[in-house]
């Protein structure tokens, strides 16, 4: 199917999903879907054809492929994000595609697949505007803003002001806590000495602190030092 192209109708966009379809893998899907807990809204297509297929759309008028109305799966989420993410665009638009995105997020697979490469260029401007998302009432788009946080400032300017956000947000959503463990051990990593400060003296819930120290166990970026000092870390539940 051409996917470079000048108009992007309801009718084309349909069109388009029955293509889609025909990407399908059964047992793929299956796979996945028993790695996503709580929806099976997918089509099992693999996240490599859809990175192929975004970057040929987002060649041609994306942006009215990015109006045409969607449906419930993840695929489509996951391809839409993609496709937002390869636009050249200034800030503003940038942040505006990432909320439209991080609105439309349901599980975790969708969560974490899509990166704003982008931001790279706007680190001080969008981490004005990080608390949009650390502080959200969907918890999907909270997992996101921190995902962000992992990905693009754990450097020496910014990992006081990260370490702060994390102990700001007690959530007792599973995948909130998980991606706060997951950013505390990858802190550990690249600004060891702050991070083990930040460990012996935070006031984060039991669950996300034993997390952050189990995946500091289990990373291979850590020291066997590191992995024997942090078990004094782990809190009774």
């Amino acid at each position: 199917m051409e996917l470079i192209r000048e108009h992007w109708t309801q009718k084309d966009y349909n069109d388009f999903m029955e293509y889609l379809k025909s990407l399908a893998d059964e047992k793929y899907k299956k796979f996945t879907d028993s790695l996503v807990p709580g929806t099976n809204f997918s089509l099992g297509i693999r996240v490599p054809i859809l990175r192929t297929t975004a970057k040929q759309i987002s060649k041609g008028n994306y942006e009215e492929f990015l109006k045409c109305e969607k449906g419930v799966y993840r695929e489509e989420i996951m391809l839409e994000g993609f496709v937002m993410s390869l636009i050249k665009c200034d800030y503003q638009q940038m942040l505006t595609y990432i909320k439209e995105y991080a609105d439309k997020i349901t599980c975790w697979e969708t969560c974490d697949v899509c990166s704003f490469k982008g931001l790279k260029k706007h680190l001080e401007e969008f981490f004005r505007d990080i608390e949009y998302f650390i502080y959200h009432t969907n918890p999907w788009v909270v997992r996101f803003g921190f995902g962000c946080l992992l990905e693009f400032y754990l450097t020496d300017e910014y990992i006081n002001s990260v370490l702060k956000y994390v102990d700001s947000i007690d959530s007792d959503f599973y995948y909130v806590q998980m991606m706060q463990g997951w950013l505390i051990a990858t802190a550990a990593a690249k600004c060891r000495d702050k991070t083990m400060a930040y460990l012996a003296d935070n006031h984060l819930n039991p669950t996300t602190q034993n997390m952050a120290v189990r995946k500091i166990r289990e990373s291979n970026r850590i020291s066997k030092e590191d992995k024997e000092f942090v078990k004094q870390f782990k809190k009774q539940s």
